[in-house]
């Protein structure tokens, strides 16, 4: 198994070994919660960025809003999209490999 399924795994609460599998039910529900809560942090601190000019949606997302008007620029805001979903699918490529890997044991 390679290393860095080992770490993943342990982080998990997960144990392979002599054809048995341990699992720690608290430790993975540990990762879990702080996966989560790292995620809803993340939320917040790009909210708050967001609310406070720090990021310039028009630029990086193509949305530019103020007092009397909206507007929205496709090309960027699909770009966006697009950019946000590749990276999501890695992330579930990634689990999906993992739970693979515990599949195989």
């Amino acid at each position: 198994m390679a290393e860095q399924n080992k770490d993943l795994f342990s982080k998990l609460g997960i144990d392979i070994d002599d054809n048995k599998i341990n699992i720690d039910i608290n430790q993975t529900k540990d990762f879990f919660n702080t996966l989560k809560q790292t995620f809803e942090t993340a939320a917040r601190n790009i909210q708050k960025d967001i609310s406070e000019g720090k990021v310039d949606m028009s630029e990086n997302v193509g949305i530019k809003i103020d007092k009397e008007n909206i507007n929205i620029d496709l090309e960027k805001t699909k770009n966006f999209i697009e950019d946000f979903g590749k990276k999501i699918e890695s992330f579930i490529s990634e689990i999906d490999k993992s739970v693979d890997e515990i599949g195989k044991k």
